[in-house]
């Protein structure tokens, strides 16, 4: 009897447990509160998107692999990502090596014209917002 009722409490419990959905106006507000007001964010190798920090233990090493499944379109499009490759050495003295390499991401959706490409930088982190004309979710 007793097994019963625990089984009809964690049933109940879980059934109650559903979160509701944002309207999507709700949603595009909470977005846009997460992109950058800086147009070079992002876009510039001197305002690269900090996602890293893993070797000093302030991050772990699959952040920008979250911040990517998070980015979306300014409308919640799906985009497609394609990472160009390592340029743009950069000094830094707080660093193990004292300075890097930034990560060069191509990003496009349907309905781009044009692929845009950002700027990552995998050594340092902040808070990550998203680059004009993108969305986290």
């Amino acid at each position: 009897m007793l097994k019963g009722l625990y089984i009809c409490f964690l049933v109940f419990a879980l059934a109650s447990c559903s979160s509701t959905k944002n309207t999507s106006s709700q949603n595009l507000e909470m977005n846009n509160s997460m992109v950058s007001s800086d147009s070079e964010y992002g876009y510039s190798p001197t305002k690269p998107i900090e996602l890293g920090g893993f070797l000093r233990g302030t991050k772990y090493e699959g952040a920008h692999i979250e911040y990517f499944q998070s980015l979306f379109g300014p409308n919640g499009e799906q985009l497609e990502i394609k990472r160009l490759g390592s340029c743009c050495p950069f000094e830094d003295s707080s660093m193990p090596f004292g300075g890097g390499l930034l990560d060069k991401y191509e990003l496009s959706y349907e309905g781009l014209s044009e692929p845009v490409v950002i700027h990552v930088n995998l050594y340092k982190f902040n808070k990550p917002m998203a680059p004009k004309g993108f969305t986290l979710n």
